[in-house]
């Protein structure tokens, strides 16, 4: 696959949790591809990052139940990413709003024991 900026929108996959999310940017950091915001390094709050579904690694206490990306009933603890460290990866050339832009090929860690990475760029 081909590196591609990330843009608000763009589908994240955890390899622990049941579900894809896409990626939120509540406010524009002033650069756009396509029209659309680019994110950068630092975009890694749960107003950016909400939860993946189901996580058999989570502590959370809430019990969901989901349809995961292959139409499964998948039931268990909410998702609840936790995540201390920046973006990995990232565009160190391209700078916005003062930290390198993320782009297809960005990854972070959850606590949980969780990669994050992109299936799309947002782009699409």
């Amino acid at each position: 696959m081909a590196t591609y900026y990330v843009v608000r929108g763009a589908k994240m996959w955890c390899d622990k949790g049941s579900n894809e999310r896409k990626i939120n940017l509540p406010v524009s950091h002033g650069s756009y591809v396509k029209g659309k915001p680019i994110l950068n390094k630092k975009d890694k709050k749960p107003d950016n990052i909400s939860y993946f579904g189901v996580c058999p690694e989570c502590l959370a206490e809430e019990e969901i139940a989901v349809i995961d990306k292959n139409g499964a009933l998948k039931t268990g603890k909410k998702c609840t990413p936790v995540i201390v460290v920046d973006w990995v990866k990232t565009k160190d050339d391209t700078i916005v709003e003062g930290h390198p832009a993320l782009t297809t090929d960005s990854i972070i860690f959850c606590t949980h024991g969780g990669n994050i990475t992109f299936v799309t760029s947002g782009q699409e």
